[in-house]
């Protein structure tokens, strides 16, 4: 009998449910909730820079000077309140969801689909919690605005330590759960089709995905000595306006497809939507798999993240069904026993497809 027919005897599948719908409870109370939890800090001071949600340093100019006590400096961090932001804690609130459904096995295909369009719904159309500094954002300014500005961006910081931190607990729990781009693919994917490529070359994706990233690294600091250089050339201080932001420009820039998610509609949207969905509709995650420098990041956390899918040997018959099951081609290398696998986003796929209860979601284990 198939895994999600099976009834629920064990009690970790008994906790489960109860466990999923509090969080789903959780994440429903916080949508409103306000954009951080510190809103009310203190105006900004004179000549003290502070930053759009997109990360852009402003600096505030001076203003009458106005008698008033003595502020306390603030202690710790200077990106703990970001981590605090309602969205953050919504990232946290629909990874634990997933991992309860994994470990219960309930992921089946209408279960999939409902969590893919919570987090689009959430993350994806710029309503209710706009993703402002956008994860390719967090991925890619957090060096070049450290090159360009000489400080890590405490937004960045806070952004990137939230889809990492839990990347190191379960294998791509925020790519799998969480992200809306990755969530947009995985629903078109999903849409009727009469070509499908489930068998790709993983390591020539993968080489592309890791070319980008190590050209990347090494182009920021040409573009940064290079726009220094036309600065100086015509006489402008290359630290002021448009030259510190064009500084701060990376080769992700013509390929961020997460620049789709702020809804501007232009030729250039239009292209790269069309191209997105006629990419995602043959291949699964095609942007995650060749692009993405956060699928690049992730996947090398992959190795050493404990929760996994995990296939027992003595279970396994070899017959094939979640292969046929799975978007994607990541099972069949579990299935071999081999070391280094593509992208497992975790999506439960074929572990609800096992006829023999071989493949599971857990912390320990093969």
């Amino acid at each position: 009998m198939p895994n999600h027919l099976m009834p629920i005897s064990h009690p970790l599948r008994r906790a489960a449910l109860p466990a999923a719908v509090f969080l789903l409870a959780v994440l429903a109370l916080s949508v409103g909730a306000p954009a951080t939890l510190a809103e009310d800090a203190e105006a900004p001071a004179a000549g003290e820079t502070r930053y759009l949600p997109d990360g852009t340093p402003v600096r505030v100019e001076a203003s009458e000077p106005e008698s008033a006590p003595a502020q306390a400096e603030p202690k710790g961090p200077d990106w703990l309140p970001f981590l605090l932001r309602a969205h953050y804690l919504a990232f946290l609130a629909l990874m634990l969801v997933g991992i309860a459904l994994l470990l219960a096995r309930w992921v089946t295909r209408w279960v999939r689909i409902a969590m893919l369009a919570v987090a689009f719904f959430l993350f994806g159309i710029d309503l209710v919690f706009p993703l402002h500094p956008s994860p390719m954002c967090a991925a890619t300014k957090l060096f070049t605005f450290k090159v360009a500005h000489g400080t890590f961006f405490p937004q960045f910081i806070a952004l990137f330590l939230v889809m990492m931190v839990p990347s190191l607990i379960g294998r791509k729990l925020f790519c799998g759960w969480v992200c809306p781009l990755g969530a947009f693919q995985s629903l078109v994917h999903k849409l009727p089709f009469p070509i499908r490529r489930r068998r790709f070359s993983f390591a020539a994706f993968n080489g592309v995905r890791f070319a980008l990233l190590g050209l990347f690294f090494v182009t920021i600091f040409a573009i940064r000595d290079w726009i220094a250089a036309l600065a100086e050339s015509v006489g402008a201080d290359p630290s002021a306006g448009v030259w510190a932001a064009f500084s701060a420009y990376s080769i992700y820039e013509p390929i961020n497809f997460f620049e789709l998610l702020h809804w501007q509609l232009d030729t250039v949207f239009l292209v790269m939507l069309v191209v997105l969905i006629v990419a995602s509709l043959v291949l699964y995650r095609p942007f995650c798999y060749a692009i993405c420098p956060i699928g690049a990041f992730t996947w090398i956390l992959e190795r050493v993240a404990p929760g996994r899918v995990r296939v027992d040997e003595s279970r396994c018959n070899g017959c094939g069904v979640c292969i046929k099951a799975s978007p994607c081609p990541t099972i069949d290398g579990l299935v071999e026993g081999k070391r280094i696998v593509p992208d497992c986003t975790s999506c439960g796929a074929c572990i609800g497809s096992c006829p023999t209860d071989a493949i599971r979601f857990g912390f320990r284990g093969r």
